[in-house]
Order: structure tokens, then sequence, then C-alpha cells
């Protein structure tokens, strides 16, 4: 239970990463942090960014439009994300009273770091595209794939290694970033498509306390830990998105 429980730990696959390849493993680490943060601090700032054009300076108020990992990053989350592979960011915090159209501006809000995450998204892929165009164009090899194979870029050159590692850069940050959003488009409380769900199909009917929205943020967090429920749902929703938009910007720059 315990090893199956920490097998998503990030921490344990940075260390497992470094012990046998210094270099690599520790770019690998710092793609990844860098990768995360970016995602997660964007998603979060985009929500307070719409709330104060829909009216609402709470976020503004309280320092969170900030790219200072500090502001967003939760303790308890962050030692989750570390140990188990699964945790969350703070929320923005958000006061609806202050909105100017309750509904309509609660939509907009939620669906800002959504937006966010998916414009992200398109972009890394189409600049993995273009890494992998450039790449073939200098270098010649007849593999697109070649740059996830360490050793042939380093048997390739300096080039070849940086272009390597903008490569897993962009391919780490975009599937991130669509991770993000679809988990986020769940209609499950307390994640942004509860809010989506409760403003359009059901008119803002459905109002719960943050007892209740406390309660099913455990239910889910446990759901993540526990079971691969809701990984498969994201991988099928994932792979039904990935693989068109992948292979449009890659037959659009290899034509």
């Amino acid at each position: 239970m315990i090893s199956s429980l920490f097998s998503n730990s990030m921490l344990f696959s940075w260390i497992s990463a470094i012990r046998a390849d210094p270099g690599n493993g520790f770019i690998v680490m710092v793609i990844q942090i860098v990768s995360l943060l970016g995602a997660l601090i964007l998603h979060e700032i985009s929500h307070g960014y719409m709330a104060l054009w829909c009216g609402d300076p709470t976020a503004k108020m309280l320092g969170r439009l900030s790219l200072n990992p500090s502001h967003h990053l939760d303790p308890i989350g962050t030692t989750m994300m570390l140990l188990v592979g699964v945790g969350y960011a703070k929320p923005v915090p958000v006061n609806p009273n202050n909105f100017r159209h309750y509904r309509r501006d609660d939509l907009l809000v939620s669906l800002a770091g959504i937006t966010m995450n998916l414009i992200l998204f398109l972009l890394s892929a189409f600049f993995m595209a273009l890494t992998a165009r450039v790449f073939v164009q200098n270098v010649g090899y007849d593999s697109i794939y070649a740059l996830s194979e360490l050793a042939y870029a380093r048997k390739a050159g300096t080039g070849a290694l940086t272009a390597h590692y903008l490569f897993l850069f962009f391919r780490h940050f975009a599937s991130l970033n669509l991770g993000l959003a679809l988990f986020n488009l769940l209609p499950i409380p307390p994640l942004d498509g509860y809010h989506v769900l409760n403003d359009t199909i059901l008119k803002g009917r459905l109002r719960l306390n943050p007892e209740l929205f406390r309660i099913f943020q455990i239910v889910l967090i446990a759901l993540l830990v526990f079971t691969n429920v809701v990984g498969r749902l994201l991988g099928i929703l994932m792979n039904a998105v990935w693989n068109p938009v992948i292979e449009f910007f890659f037959s659009l720059l290899f034509k």
C-alpha cells in the first residue's frame, strides 16, 4: 500500500533520476518544477484578474495577482504534490457579492483559469512542433521523435541537446496545461467545472456552503490518491484532445 501510494511521487522520481544521471536528472527536475509553477500560477491569477474585471478587487487587495510562487503555494497541497503526485494550490479568493452580474461573472471567473491553461497548451504544442521542425532542418536527422532520445541528442552535439530539452519542456508544459484544463472542467465541487455547470445548465440553483465544498475536496483528493478512476477518465479525455492538436501542428510545420 505504501509503495503504491508513493508510486507517483515527484520527489522520489527526481531523486532517482538525479542518482541515475545527475546532469540530466537535475535539468528534468527544473523543467517539471517550472512547468508546474507556471501552469498553476497563471491559472490562479487568471481567476483573479477576471474577478477584478468583473468588479471584485479581493484578489488584488490580498496580493494574489502576483507571479511570486509563495503567494500561491499551499503548504499541505505542495507537500502532497511532492510525495504522492496529487496536490493543489491556494485558490484565489473571490467575493461574488462584488460581481456586477452574479451568474455571468461567476461563469467568466470560473472559465478564466481553464481558458488560460488551454491557451498555454496550444502555444506549447505549437512551439514543441516548431522546435522539432528547426531541429530536423538544422541537424538533418530524419526523425522528429529523435528529440526525445537523450542518447542521440548527446551524440549530435550541443545544439541537438538544447533542442532536446526545449522539446521536453514544451511537451511537458503542454501536457500539464491540458491536464489541468480538463481536470478543472470536471463538474465536481470545488472544481471550476462545477461552477460552469451550475451557472449554465442549472441556472445557479445549486448553492453549497464552504463546509460542503471542503468535504467534496477531500473526497476528490482521496479518489485521486487511492484510485485511478479520475486518472483513467482524464487519460481518455487528454488523448482525445492531444492527438489531433499535436498532429495538426506537426502536419502544419512539416508539410
